[in-house]
């Protein structure tokens, strides 16, 4: 059983932690980037990667580039060692400040992206624009500074720009910006294997578990971001604690981006292998909106949420199952919501392209009963752009669907996802609600068959550099979006990603 380390009172909060041994290169304060032991190549692992929540139809690529969805998590000193091969800008990663001391160095990186977006009936063709195309540019640029192995500074700068389209939202239309900017300082053992917690004050991107309910939101041009303070106790192998009160942060389109003063969000999430090919989270989500509105309520808003996730592989076998309760008020209405998503596939690992075929199961509820003084609409919080698929027009509340993909990969650094999904409403009594929480399709309309998808990914890895993705979704319109006066959904995208 771990035991806290007696010269840190912070430790305590790792207390009930145990740890896993993993081979890792570096220091680290949450994730850490383990290296290949023979060539020195950096591989992250799939849930972790860039293109983690670029992933909505099946599983993240399985050869991901070598840079983590949370760009602060990488480590690179160990390209001290002057044995380790190296790309041709890794002398911007590892820039040393401090003789005999490679935990003290500056990293630079970023990203550059270019992203083609065309709808047919955004928002059902009911809610939105008849058609809509556009072309987003995100540059993102980070300063990494390790001024030890205790303390450790982070910035990182934004440019969002869209071009064309019927409308531009703060979310992509933000030509200069501050995306993060933090410092840490760890206590205890700094090691790969040691007993450690780190503080973290500023404004930082956060994304937990599979990005359910908390995320970057990758999809868009500007990730979503918070300005607080985060605590993570680590015993050095994948279990952690992580606790945490912020705010959100508010994008506007010509102005600094400001913490959003109506909002609050705070928790605490745990995370650590259970048995093998078993690991479970467990987690609290406080969440506070001075301005919500739903069908059955608007006023305060104060949500609990409650949550377990489930998680694992077994031969062929791997499982994700996450069961969330809500409770809390709004106004004086009483909260009482629920979800429970699962994600389960089976490769075939003896086929060279190791087909997966995957089957999604989410059913988030919606209010029954209008008038009750009970809300029932679940609140995904900062959920992941793109949760069904990558035309983000739904919210997971008052939902329940049934999506099958098939993936597989035909060239070591090819991904292909065909997927389908059949989307229902939970509640008559609820609307649909849009990705930004408001109201899509309205209550009052018969029938609850939203529709059904068609789901196309090709995704390529050019090189360690640079990712190519193509996508395309088609919504069949049930009889609850004709009823509503919409139609059939096209969606056309295609992005190009250079990384460093």
């Amino acid at each position: 059983m771990w035991q806290p380390a007696s010269n840190s009172l912070s430790l305590a909060l790792a207390a009930t932690l145990a740890g896993m041994s993993i081979l890792f290169p570096a220091y680290a304060d949450d994730y850490v980037t383990p290296l290949d032991p023979k060539t020195g190549q950096v591989l992250v692992l799939p849930e972790d990667s860039a293109l983690a929540e670029d992933a909505t139809a099946g599983h993240p690529s399985r050869r991901p580039p070598p840079y983590t969805l949370l760009r602060y998590t990488e480590r690179y000193s160990y390209l001290a060692d002057p044995e380790y091969p190296r790309g041709w800008l890794d002398t911007l990663k590892y820039i040393p400040l401090a003789a005999g001391n490679p935990e003290s160095y500056l990293s630079l990186g970023g990203e550059v992206r270019e992203r083609y977006e065309s709808y047919h009936n955004q928002g059902f063709g009911v809610s939105g624009p008849r058609q809509n195309d556009y072309g987003l540019q995100r540059v993102l640029v980070h300063a990494d500074l390790h001024v030890n192995e205790r303390l450790r500074m982070f910035a990182q700068g934004i440019s969002s720009v869209q071009f064309g389209g019927e409308f531009k939202t703060p979310i992509n239309q933000n030509p200069l910006d501050l995306q993060q900017a933090f410092i840490d300082y760890t206590w205890g053992e700094p090691t790969p294997n040691g007993e450690r917690v780190t503080l973290r004050g500023g404004r930082f991107s956060m994304a937990y578990g599979s990005s359910r309910l908390v995320a970057t939101r990758a999809a868009p041009n500007t990730p979503l971001k918070f300005d607080g303070v985060q605590l993570i106790a680590s015993t050095g192998g994948k279990s952690k604690l992580y606790a945490f009160a912020a705010r959100p942060v508010e994008e506007r389109r010509y102005q600094p981006d400001t913490a959003n003063d109506e909002q609050a969000f705070y928790g605490v999430y745990a995370t650590r292998p259970l048995l093998q090919g078993l690991s479970a989270d467990l987690y609290y989500l406080g969440y506070r909106d001075e301005k919500a509105a739903y069908v059955d309520a608007a006023g305060v808003e104060n949500r609990h949420t409650i949550g377990s996730r489930w998680f694992g592989k077994t031969g062929n076998w791997d499982y994700d199952i996450e069961p969330v309760y809500q409770f809390g008020h709004i106004d004086n209405r009483d909260i009482r919501a629920w979800t429970i998503a699962s994600d389960i596939g089976y490769t075939f690992l003896q086929h060279p392209w190791q087909p997966r075929v995957g089957i999604k199961m989410d059913i988030a509820s919606g209010d029954r009963h209008q008038g009750d003084g009970t809300v029932g609409t679940f609140n995904p919080l900062f959920f992941k752009a793109g949760y069904f698929n990558d035309a983000s027009l739904l919210r997971p509340a008052n939902i329940k669907d049934l999506h099958i993909s098939l993936q597989a990969q035909p060239l070591e650094n090819l991904t292909a996802t065909l997927g389908t999904d059949a989307i229902w409403r939970f509640s008559k009594d609820d609307a649909i609600y849009a990705t930004n929480g408001a109201i899509s399709l309205p209550a009052d309309v018969s029938g609850t068959y939203v529709g059904t998808t068609a789901e196309g990914t090709l995704q390529w890895k050019a090189s360690r550099h640079v990712v190519a993705t193509l996508s395309y979704v088609h919504l069949y319109a049930g009889s609850y979006v004709k009823n509503a006066g919409g139609g059939d959904v096209d969606y056309v995208a295609t992005w190009l990603s250079f990384l460093w």
